[in-house]
């Protein structure tokens, strides 16, 4: 190939780039066929990154049946799956599902797609990652699951799914936190609600020895305490300081938190009033005679149709 031909080959791919950003399908048939060659970005983006993250899903399935590389990673090591669910874009999705695309790479963070949809609350996207078999169970760098990263955020439809699909709430993170830990910390109140059905623990500790009782206490989330008392927790643990979520209260002076754990055994609120029947969730209360938490059976049904995409 002489110079002038390499640089002809050069320039189209450079706009192979372009078109495909902006998804102009045509222009980039008629690139493709005049044989412009898959290039990069600066951030090493090949066009079907670009495309994808655009959502613009016409010129992802011309790329996809060009041939395009479905699992070339970027700079940050992020494959075109995860740019697409970045911005939640659930046909673009669908279709690098559907060509057989890695479901689990991670970045250069540890994070997959699961993980990236689940942080910005894409519940349908969730839904389909899920469907496909991506693992609910991988952890990012700081040992954080696509459901911490949900629960976080309080995402609460995102979390049902990915409950659903099998996540286990009290995995923990490189800090000892539980989900039901990070749902605490932020005071999201449906998202402890939703834990609470999914049979989470409320006794787990974290590497400082906190259960999610002691967070709450400490931050002054009054609404969780009281859940977190409903369901069983234990004010009476201490942490490695050898605090209790009392202890804590008083520290960090949340007077209305602490007087509601002085009084913790007058707190007799059924726990069941907290859920939404619309998710099929029934409880029942385990004897005292036999344990001394309230515990959750959780009754799910219909699963497939769920987790089923229209």
């Amino acid at each position: 190939m002489s110079q002038q031909d390499a640089a002809e080959v050069l320039a189209r791919s450079e706009r192979l780039l372009i078109a495909s950003h902006k998804g102009q399908a045509d222009n980039v048939v008629q690139l493709i066929n005049k044989g412009a060659q898959v290039a990069v970005t600066k951030y090493g983006r090949s066009p079907l990154h670009l495309a994808a993250y655009k959502g613009h899903i016409e010129v992802v399935r011309i790329l996809l049946k060009a041939g395009c590389d479905l699992d070339i990673q970027d700079d940050g090591e992020q494959t075109a799956l995860q740019r697409a669910a970045m911005v939640g874009n659930t046909n673009v999705i669908s279709s690098l599902i559907q060509e057989g695309c890695a479901l689990d790479r991670q970045d250069k963070d540890g994070n997959t797609a699961l993980h990236e949809v689940s942080w910005h609350g894409f519940s349908q996207s969730v839904k389909l990652l899920v469907k496909a078999g991506a693992n609910v169970h991988a952890k990012n760098k700081a040992g954080n699951t696509a459901l911490h990263l949900a629960c976080q955020n309080g995402h609460a439809q995102s979390s049902k799914v990915l409950l659903l699909g099998g996540s286990r709430p009290d995995s923990k993170n490189h800090a000892g936190d539980t989900c039901l830990h990070v749902s605490a910390r932020y005071n999201h109140v449906a998202m402890v609600r939703t834990l609470l059905g999914a049979f989470c623990s409320v006794s787990e500790k974290n590497l400082v020895g906190d259960t999610p009782l002691h967070v709450a206490a400490a931050l002054n989330h009054k609404k969780t305490v009281r859940l977190l008392l409903e369901a069983g927790a234990d004010g009476r643990i201490c942490n490695n300081a050898g605090l209790t979520a009392l202890d804590q209260a008083r520290e960090h002076n949340n007077p209305e938190v602490a007087l509601l754990l002085t009084k913790a055994p007058q707190v007799n609120q059924s726990f069941s009033t907290f859920f939404e029947p619309r998710y099929n969730f029934s409880l029942k209360k385990i004897s005292r005679q036999t344990t001394k938490n309230y515990k959750c059976v959780v009754y799910i049904n219909n699963i497939q149709s769920f987790l089923s995409v229209s």
